[in-house]
Parts: structure tokens; C-alpha cells; sequence
């Protein structure tokens, strides 16, 4: 079965927000099939921010949506942007 590689901008809430504590919990909330192998950080602007997320996941109909989801609905998470999809 291919393999998909997603990359999702990721806004915290707040200024304050742990970033590392984040990340975890963002790994932890990954649906089956999906995995985060790769976190960057890229300042955004007035001291915000962001997490660039690479994830892989097999290719199933639905799970990039899922995976949204599941990071929209993790705690202290402000808004998401998908930067990329890609097979690989």
C-alpha cells in the first residue's frame, strides 16, 4: 500500500502556549495509520510561533481529513493550514 506524506502549518492559541507540549500531544491524538515524523518550528510574527508538521500515513480515502480533525480538536490548538500532500 502507498504512502502519503502530509505537511500541516499549525497555530497555537496563544502566544504562551508550550510548543513541546503541543507536539506531544499532537503525536498522541494521530489516528491509526497515521504518524508524525518530522516538527519544525518557524517564527510566525510578535513572538507567535508555529509548528510545521510532516506526517506519514497510509493511503486511505478519508484519513487526511481525519488527521486534520485530530489535530483542530487538540487542546491549545488556534488553526491549521495543510501545506502539502504528496505520494511517496
Amino acid at each position: 500500500m502507498a504512502r502519503v506524506l502530509m505537511q500541516i502549518k499549525v497555530f497555537p492559541s496563544e502566544v504562551s502556549v508550550d510548543l513541546t507540549k503541543l507536539q506531544a500531544e499532537i503525536r498522541e491524538g494521530m489516528p491509526e495509520g497515521a504518524a508524525v515524523v518530522k516538527v519544525q518550528e518557524e517564527p510566525i510574527a510578535f513572538g507567535l510561533t508555529a509548528l510545521i508538521i510532516t506526517i506519514s500515513m497510509v493511503e486511505k480515502d478519508g484519513l487526511t481529513e481525519e488527521v486534520e480533525k485530530a489535530i483542530t480538536l487538540t487542546a491549545n490548538v488556534g488553526e491549521i493550514q495543510t501545506v502539502a500532500v504528496s505520494r511517496c
